[in-house]
């Protein structure tokens, strides 16, 4: 009794069956994501030392989703979602064998690498909305928010660890294996997948022509939406301008810092560890109540913690910042997400968490492009400083809107 206190709505959301699994499942597949995504980041940036190039791979990694997501939500309402997941699976395991066999051939040069990476990008653009749709679909509405911080949990702590076994990795056997790694964390989760018992009610007499209409339908819902629209503004605002800056690492640390790849391990697990410790204490306090005031704070804190990670050309004061980074940004993603998985009805919600995922992933594809292509000519930090001024204007926007926010906020989280 005392234990399943302390983990408060952890120890709700893990007795679900289908929930336990999936997450079992995904934690050796991310932790194969973050390996193979650091070695990605640095290998671009070794084989081409450009700011512009490092923006491109991480473009491509991220701007598909823009195209594909709001596709794939539609589908998300109409085909089986586990069955999607499992596809995307499968072809994410063949794209990583695909990078390691190019690289240990020595046959890999930078537009294959752009090329394979946007490929990966577009599976995840397709995975993203499917993924949250099943996770919504699998867990209740009492335990989406602990759900949704346990996933992020797992995920941060694959952020923590697998950049550091990447560096290991990198530098005792070469990129090429971090690659043939990921390529075999995959199995462990297509076996999960093949164990899950879903419900889902699936719509049927919808003909090809209809998935316009839908996808319309999908962006109506939201921006009629008392409090989604805003929440969709604030997120858009600190993915296009603050995620970006973890894509941006790679160089940071070469031309700033004067590091190599255990330096750009370390950055990226202090974000990871910042995030870790945002999900677990999401998870536990279980509940959606309160959270308005607590997104708007956290945007202002993005600030802060931008601006004082590019204030100085210390390593570890930039690493003392960057942690507290990752707190605030994944904590503000976090009850992005959780406030939109517990409003939306099931059968729109494919489309739904698919415009959020376009946001949370699509949009820092963009920015962490312009700020590499900008870092070419004025140097890494000033980009990231001028996209913490805009984070600041929209915070100022969101701030007299707060009550308006708190009262429809208040309305989902009453019980039902």
């Amino acid at each position: 009794m005392a234990s399943s206190s302390w983990l408060g709505g952890i120890s709700v959301a893990m007795e679900n069956r289908n929930y336990r699994l999936y997450t079992c499942g995904a934690i050796p597949s991310l932790l194969g994501t973050w390996i193979q995504r650091m070695a990605i980041g640095w290998f671009a940036w070794e084989l081409t030392g450009s700011g512009t190039w490092l923006g491109l791979v991480a473009f491509a990694e991220l701007a598909p989703t823009v195209l594909t997501a709001p596709i794939a939500g539609a589908f998300a309402d109409r085909l089986d979602r586990l069955k999607v997941v499992r596809f995307v699976q499968y072809m994410s395991l063949l794209q990583a064998a695909a990078l390691a066999a190019f690289t240990l051939s020595g046959l890999m040069t930078i537009e294959l690498l752009l090329g394979l990476t946007f490929f990966q990008g577009a599976l995840q653009g397709i995975h993203q909305p499917f993924r949250h749709a099943l996770v919504g679909t699998i867990v209740s509405r009492e335990e989406i928010t602990s759900a949704i911080g346990i996933n992020s949990t797992v995920w941060n702590t694959s952020r923590l660890i697998g950049p550091a076994l990447s560096a290991v990795i990198i530098l005792q056997l070469g990129i090429g294996y971090t690659f043939l790694i990921n390529a075999f964390s995959f199995v462990p989760m297509l076996v999960v997948l093949y164990m899950l018992t879903i419900d889902q009610k699936i719509m049927s007499g919808k003909s090809l022509s209809d998935v316009p209409a839908e996808i319309l339908e999908g962006v109506r819902y939201v921006g009629g939406h008392g409090f989604i629209g805003p929440l969709l503004v604030l997120l858009f605002a600190f993915s296009f301008f603050g995620r970006a800056t973890a894509e941006l690492l790679p160089g940071f640390t070469g031309a700033v810092f004067d590091m190599d790849a255990d330096g750009l391990a370390i950055l990226t697990g202090a974000a990871g560890l910042g995030s870790l410790i945002s999900g677990i204490w999401l998870s536990r306090r279980g509940r959606l109540s309160g959270l308005s005031d607590t997104l708007i704070l956290m945007v202002l804190l993005v600030v802060c913690a931008q601006l004082a990670f590019v204030s100085t050309t210390i390593f570890w004061f930039s690493v003392a910042a960057f942690v507290f980074w990752g707190f605030v940004l994944n904590g503000a993603g976090i009850i992005a997400q959780s406030l939109i998985q517990a409003t939306v009805p099931d059968s729109i919600r494919g489309r739904v968490v698919s415009l959020y995922g376009m946001l949370w992933l699509g949009t820092p594809a963009i920015g962490a492009f312009a700020m590499g292509a900008a870092a070419d000519y004025i140097g890494f930090r000033w980009p990231v400083a001028a996209g913490a001024g805009c984070i600041l204007l929209v915070f100022l926007w969101a701030l007299p809107r707060r009550q308006r926010l708190r009262k429809e906020i208040a309305k989902v989280s009453a019980p039902s």
